[in-house]
């Protein structure tokens, strides 16, 4: 494919790209104001991943560890997060998602399930085959600078 070619598909990506993920955050957003998407990125990896320290969590959202210090104090506030030091070295502080985090992830990830539903329910079988098939694709690269 020739970089003009291509460069024209990454407009047209691009372009429908923003206006969808804008499209669909705004419902999630409108839907429940009581986590941002950063926090409901972090309480989905602690979830996932069990206890953590500040500088995996920063790492895996590609911020710094000041940034998320500052979304984790604010799910401390909320009940969402417990903080707890490490037995065997003080200085390394864990944090890991709390029962009320749990519901409050779990409640999050049912209301985005219904929104994305509104919206795949319009594709044929075979369309949702390829869209995902194409994520996971581009999911496995490994491109470096």
């Amino acid at each position: 494919m020739e970089q003009e070619e291509l460069e024209q598909y990454i407009d047209r990506l691009q372009q429908i790209f923003l206006h969808t993920m804008r499209k669909i955050s705004k419902k999630t957003t409108d839907c429940e104001p009581k986590l941002t998407g950063p926090q409901f990125f972090i309480l989905q990896l602690l979830h996932n991943e069990g206890r953590s320290t500040v500088s995996s969590l920063a790492e895996e959202m590609a911020v710094k560890p000041s940034a998320i210090t500052a979304m984790i104090d604010r799910l401390l506030k909320q009940g969402y997060v417990l903080r707890d030091r490490d037995e065997q070295d003080r200085r390394v502080v864990f944090i890991q998602i709390s029962e009320a985090g749990r519901g409050i992830l779990e409640e999050s990830l049912q209301k985005r399930k219904k929104i994305l539903a509104q919206y795949l329910s319009h594709l044929e079988r075979e369309e949702l085959e390829s869209l995902i098939s194409i994520y996971e694709k581009i999911s496995r690269l490994d491109i470096k600078e």
